[in-house]
């Protein structure tokens, strides 16, 4: 089991919290040998931090809003995906899994970052909106139970 990373729609959130499943696989992040080669973190915290913000990226060009769940989960690689960026693949645990979730402060205008996301992962992340994003917009923490309030 690998602490997941899992870009979601308000929707999926939903209906993750209120039936207790969210139908699977889905994309996830995770920190893998790939992302730890590419970012260098110096520490596991470092290195989920960078997992969960490249889901919350993977959220926004999906979406055009950062909504992550956290819950450890079996990993698996993903088809297609980017190792380098802990593109994995999870059949998600029930609700009760979820540990923590994250997404922006209400109200944040997210749009050219929105915009410049809409992409392939490896070029949206370069992107300048995109990292100016990053850098001067934390995700902010919530329990598990304040689903609510984020959809």
């Amino acid at each position: 089991m690998s602490l997941a990373f899992v870009p979601l729609t308000a929707a999926q959130l939903r209906e993750w919290a209120t039936t207790g499943r969210l139908a699977g696989p889905v994309d996830a992040c995770a920190v893998t040998p790939g992302l730890q080669e590419a970012f260098a973190p110096v520490d596991s915290d470092e290195a989920e931090r960078t997992a969960l913000l490249v889901a919350s990226v993977l959220a926004l060009g999906r979406t055009g809003r950062r909504l992550v769940a956290v819950a450890e989960a079996a990993v698996r690689p993903r088809p297609g995906g980017d190792d380098d960026f802990g593109e994995v693949l999870v059949d998600p645990p029930g609700y009760a899994g979820v540990t923590s979730l994250f997404a922006d402060e209400p109200g944040l205008d997210v749009g050219a970052a929105a915009t410049a996301s809409a992409r392939p992962l490896a070029e949206a992340w370069e992107r300048p909106q995109v990292q100016a994003l990053l850098a001067d917009a934390d995700l902010l923490w919530y329990g598990p139970a304040e689903w609510p309030r984020l959809v």
